[in-house]
């Protein structure tokens, strides 16, 4: 009898360590959330019918820090997809209004985010900074590719997101010189000159654009490794917490495919231990 268990507990360490050969974006899809920062990058403001008569242009400077949940929003099957506001994605830009990014796998450690929002009416926002008007928002969008890769195992997320340590690091790659079609996020609507709202002023119709952006994320950590309470030392209440929950849904799904099984137990027991200090 204590043979067949240890062989048991043997042959299920091997399944759990073949199953843990993950590649960066399943361990990101796994944790559920990034932390994100849009660091200074270029930026253009035209004017016109057709927006192609220079208004503006220059350094966007570095944005707030932001957490986004990475969810299934497009029914895809792949949890990299994130809401945000107007206002997180561009600090100087008042508006509350969200946008949606999609995120596709670009071989095992890529993501692509894409996202846009026509807004009918149009959405009232104030552009501080250099601008400094209001501004009728018609469209948003966005088109940006992050590569995934190792840091320390407990790393501190320096944006103060994921409180146990973080094990993996996103960026944009550098584009030198800077190409307005590549990795890039826009606004398009009518600036209302000397209004003192979006319904008074002369209307002019402009288009905003920050480009080859210089985004670094953070994400991975102890969670994906079983830490299913968050913290920060994958123990019993882990493992009591897979346990209850067996056969559901949700909270103990370590692995996030929709259902708590063995393979989210069997993350649990491999990793049995180990802690980050919070």
């Amino acid at each position: 009898m204590r043979k067949a268990i240890l062989f048991g507990i043997v042959g299920m360490l091997a399944l759990t360590s073949a199953a843990t050969a993950q590649t960066l974006v399943d361990r990101l899809i796994q944790t559920g959330k990034m932390s994100f920062r849009l660091n200074n990058s270029e930026y253009y403001i035209r004017i016109g019918d057709q927006c192609t008569i220079p208004a503006a242009g220059g350094g966007l400077g570095d944005q707030n820090p932001i957490c986004v949940e990475l969810q299934d929003l497009n029914g895809d099957g792949i949890a990299l997809d994130f809401q945000i506001t107007i206002n997180q994605m561009v600090n100087t830009i008042q508006s509350n209004e969200t946008v949606t990014f999609y995120g596709t796998p670009v071989g095992g450690n890529q993501v692509r985010w894409q996202g846009s929002h026509t807004f009918d009416p149009p959405a009232c926002a104030f552009i501080g900074g250099s601008v400094n008007q209001w501004f009728q928002l018609n469209e948003v969008y966005g088109d940006f590719t992050m590569e995934i890769r190792e840091v320390s195992s407990c790393s501190p997320d320096p944006y103060g997101c994921i409180l146990c340590g973080v094990d993996l690091m996103l960026a944009t790659p550098a584009i030198n010189p800077p190409d307005e079609n590549v990795n890039y996020l826009g606004f398009n609507g009518v600036v209302r000159l000397a209004g003192n709202s979006c319904d008074t002023g002369g209307p002019l119709r402009a288009c905003a654009r920050t480009y080859s952006i210089n985004a670094v994320a953070y994400s991975g950590g102890l969670r994906p490794r079983g830490d299913v309470n968050d913290d920060c030392t994958i123990d019993d209440a882990d493992l009591l917490i897979v346990l209850f929950n067996f056969g559901g849904s949700g909270n103990g799904d370590v692995n996030r495919d929709g259902v708590v099984d063995d393979a989210d137990l069997l993350v649990v027991l491999f990793n049995f231990g180990a802690s980050c200090g919070s």
